[in-house]
């Protein structure tokens, strides 16, 4: 570097003929790496645009999915509720299975009456039995509503549900050992019967 500077104070105007050569290969050189970026820079605003075009489109999709398949709408669950039957005996039988399918457990249980709940309006008489007789009620996990209740048998001796396939249903089902002597085997999902 020393070199360079003496021959410069030397020399003033050989010095002043090297620098414009050097300025114009420069300048040759920082064209061609000019020309690269600017197509590098095109190249990165093509991906950029493609990227935000990407993300605009699946956010649109997102958006459009979210409106037009909703959320399936799931029944308004009480905290508590209580349901009284009037003049009823209950039996040590207690079972929770899901019976109307909406994935809240739903109470099943056995009593004795004359006549079932209001809402049902059924009676012993109504499949010839003798009055009092056993009911088999299935209620809602969700509101305590009644969702079916069936009279079963004159006294229940024995109880079990959720035998699966039961009688070759996919439903599954309870079997019911009554008191005389029979059994019966009711579908959850509706409460029929079939006695033998």
């Amino acid at each position: 570097m020393d070199n360079k500077d003496s021959e410069a104070e030397i020399h003033p105007l050989k010095t002043e003929d090297v620098k414009p050569q050097e300025n114009h290969e420069n300048s040759v050189e920082r064209r061609i790496v000019s020309k690269q970026s600017s197509r590098l820079s095109r190249l990165s605003r093509w991906r950029t645009a493609a990227f935000f075009i990407s993300l605009f489109l699946c956010l649109i999709i997102v958006f459009a999915f979210s409106f037009i398949i909703p959320c399936p709408e799931r029944p308004v669950s009480e905290r508590t509720w209580f349901r009284n039957y009037d003049n009823a005996a209950a039996y040590q039988f207690l079972a929770i299975e899901d019976v109307n399918e909406d994935k809240v457990q739903d109470v099943l249980f056995a009593f004795q009456a004359s006549n079932g709940s209001s809402s049902f309006n059924r009676s012993c008489l109504d499949e010839g039995l003798p009055s009092p007789c056993a009911f088999i009620a299935a209620v809602s996990g969700t509101n305590g509503r009644a969702l079916w209740e069936r009279p079963a048998a004159e006294e229940v001796e024995w109880m079990e549900c959720g035998i699966k396939q039961l009688g070759g249903a996919e439903a599954p089902g309870c079997l019911v050992v009554g008191k005389p002597v029979s059994l019966t085997a009711v579908d959850l999902r509706t409460g029929e019967w079939a006695a033998e």
